[in-house]
């Protein structure tokens, strides 16, 4: 689209970044540290902002050894390779993580080999890289904010920097960008479209543009284009749908690595079927899903992977390589009355089950016949697949996937379960291609000017991926891509506004607590420590006594989140204490509502 001298422009800023993610943040905080005034623009509203950064391990690639990472890092890649320079730049970055760390956000990293220890809410690693049989895997590591991760710690530490620099960037959330707008003559992007409030405003942006909008975890069109995949059910942002590729398209960016894209699951790349516009549950090491007389089938009613397979990001031995399993539409997990009663007694020990709708939405039937048709798959094929689980599980081979012989049981007659699964995303890599200087590039691999890019929106990876490279990327490329955004062009042109909109920082508006009322005996308290930033509770105390807990404000993750906020108030005020059992899935909330409530509490002694 092509600005003209006619454009109404209704706001001028030095950059204009598109995407407030881990890498967006990043790159406004950068250009406003080289003295420009940004505005930062994100499709969600206040508390889901953070992309897919938010809904990470929080874990960020690191290294102890420029030239094996490199070497690492080249063969993951391969047999695809990946410019010279812009490799060499995307692992001299993390090889001196820890130094930006230290140098960028004030944090002694906590390096997950060296700080490790007992206690620790971290999973064993026998190995910290993900292919430890490549050349070079034993320089890699992880940095950690501190010694837990799956706490959106180090989104919320990124955050932070964009509040901290109110003065030189503005934010708009719930506002979608849908266009960029170029230059005719040049050619250079000078500028974006975005809606607001149901309205097209025209920014327009001195210096640079960042796309930094994330994948298209939330397109099927695209992900039946790109990824020959009918629909994904997504693990991180429920807003990634895919806008920087059809604004790059529009102004001819080159797209690489469109076909690639990570998964984890509760089996190899899948999790259960959720409503539509709900994010999929990672649970892992669930056993009961993987150990007994259960098993996976897809559309044809027969078994298609290794379910207790180890994957790598969704990605499973297979013939030499590591691939994703195929995306069906229609599988499903598959199990007899004795698992379906073990499911049972680990809820009735618990409290919860991990996936606390397991068993309500569980399908049953008295025959396979039965339950072949409530599932929609052959009948007479789902029998067979029965019967020949059945025999490998009795001769302790499985024959078909290599399943560990020990958690292979064979089904009893009588009653038969089934639970939908849905093919599951993490992140996609495509979009367009950039440089190492963070410039987006043509159809013909010149530079598009004054338009930059970072992140998962056209990621490095081509291949094999190594966790916590995509938010190494977000810290490198943000920084690289902000700066040099934010560098005056000789051909920069000041513009006239029609209507100008005023300045405004949501962000900090959805931060303030002033307005809140408070009646006799009540207090309010908050905390930062939530999966989702802030929580602002209510407290009524009187006499020692909490006699209510009201939830003001939380951005919880949806799901599991959400629930422990609804339920832990009326757990609170019965026990008349923070001091209770957290919420299965939900430990950060709980503690994070726990915080709270007793801050309200302290103001009341």
């Amino acid at each position: 689209m092509y600005a003209t001298k006619d454009t109404k422009w209704n706001a001028d800023y030095d950059v204009l970044v598109l995407g407030f993610g881990g890498a967006g943040g990043n790159a406004a905080r950068f250009a406003a540290d080289a003295g420009a005034h940004v505005l930062l623009v994100d499709a969600a509203p206040f508390g889901h902002e953070g992309g897919n950064t938010r809904y990470s391990a929080q874990h960020v690639a690191m290294a102890t050894d420029y030239a094996k990472i490199n070497k690492y890092f080249k063969r993951l890649a391969a047999p695809f390779q990946i410019p010279e320079k812009m490799m060499d730049v995307y692992t001299d970055g993390i090889y001196h993580m820890t130094d930006m760390f230290k140098e960028h956000f004030g944090i002694d990293a906590f390096v997950w080999s060296r700080d490790v220890k007992p206690g620790d809410i971290l999973d064993e690693k026998e190995h910290m890289a993900e292919y430890p049989e490549y050349e070079g895997s034993e320089a890699f590591d992880f940095a950690l904010v501190h010694n837990r991760d799956f706490d959106a710690e180090f989104w919320k530490t990124i955050r932070k920097t964009v509040l901290d620099r109110k003065e030189q960037i503005d934010v708009w959330l719930n506002s979608r960008a849908s266009h960029l707008l170029q230059d005719p003559e040049t050619g250079a992007v000078v500028g974006a479209v975005v809606n607001r409030n149901h309205k097209d405003y025209y920014i327009h942006a001195r210096n640079g543009v960042v796309l930094a909008t994330g994948g298209f975890e939330n397109n099927p069109v695209m992900q039946q284009n790109y990824l020959h995949i009918t629909k994904l059910t997504p693990f991180g942002s429920l807003y990634n749908r895919g806008d920087g590729v059809t604004m790059a398209e529009e102004v001819g960016a080159k797209l690489w690595h469109m076909s690639n894209y990570e998964s984890l699951g509760v089996v190899p790349s899948y999790t259960f079927q959720e409503e539509e516009g709900q994010r999929g549950r990672q649970i892992g090491h669930w056993k009961l899903l993987y150990n007994g007389s259960i098993f996976a089938i897809a559309d044809d009613g027969s078994r298609f992977m290794k379910e207790d397979a180890k994957f790598r990001h969704g990605h499973i031995y297979e013939h030499g390589d590591y691939l994703m399993p195929h995306a069906y539409d229609n599988a499903w997990l598959v199990f007899d009355q004795k698992q379906y009663d073990r499911f049972v007694a680990e809820k009735e020990q618990t409290g919860q089950l991990r996936y606390p709708k397991f068993l309500d939405k569980t399908i049953s039937a008295a025959s396979s016949q039965e339950l072949a048709e409530k599932m929609g798959v052959p009948a007479d094929k789902l029998a067979e697949t029965i019967k020949t689980f059945n025999a490998f599980a009795e001769s302790g081979r499985d024959a078909e996937f290599g399943r560990e012989a020990a958690g292979m049981e064979a089904f009893a007659s009588g009653q038969l379960y089934a639970i939908k699964l849905a093919p599951a995303v993490l992140n996609t890599q495509g979009g367009p291609e950039r440089n190492e200087k963070g410039e987006i590039l043509d159809a013909n691999d010149q530079v598009i000017p004054h338009l930059y890019g970072a992140g998962e929106l056209g990621g490095i990876c081509a291949n094999r991926y190594q966790g916590g490279g995509n938010l190494a990327e977000c810290l490198i490329f943000g920084k690289i891509s902000g700066t040099n955004a934010a560098s005056v062009k000789d051909d920069a042109q000041a513009v006239s506004l029609t209507k100008p909109v005023p300045a405004v920082n949501d962000l900090v508006d959805g931060e303030r607590m002033d307005n809140i009322e408070l009646g006799e005996n009540q207090y309010l308290g908050s905390t930062e420590a939530g999966i989702g930033g802030k929580i602002v509770v209510r407290v009524t105390y009187k006499d020692e006594k909490i006699e209510d807990v009201e939830v003001l404000e939380s951005h919880e993750t949806e799901g599991i989140g959400a629930v422990a906020i609804k339920e832990l108030p009326a757990k609170i005020v019965a026990a008349n204490s923070t001091e209770i059992d957290a919420v299965s899935g939900a430990s950060t909330t709980t503690r994070a509502l726990e915080e709270a409530v007793n801050k309200a509490i302290e103001q009341a002694k």
